[in-house]
């Protein structure tokens, strides 16, 4: 059991760089991740990666400069975990 089982994570940035870190790492401790960022091709491709190695991640489209992009990434977190 990781340190995170049970837990869920919202991560901003997550397609590349230390987002991306971690989101894997955050995954590989058992926490349900979710994370956004603008770059939607990389996100995806991280979260196909993460789900195929056992772990659970969602990746959404997330503009951390909108408001309304962080209410609709909250809410996808809570529909979905």
């Amino acid at each position: 059991m990781g340190r995170l089982e049970g837990k869920v994570a919202l991560i901003s940035g997550g397609a590349r760089g230390q987002g991306e870190a971690e989101a894997r790492l955050f995954a590989n401790e058992g926490a349900r991740v979710v994370f956004g960022d603008i770059l939607d091709t990389e996100g995806e491709k991280v979260e196909a990666e993460i789900n195929e190695t056992g772990g659970e991640a969602k990746y959404i489209h997330l503009d951390v400069t909108s408001e309304s992009g962080w209410e609709a990434a909250v809410k996808e977190s809570f529909n979905s975990y």
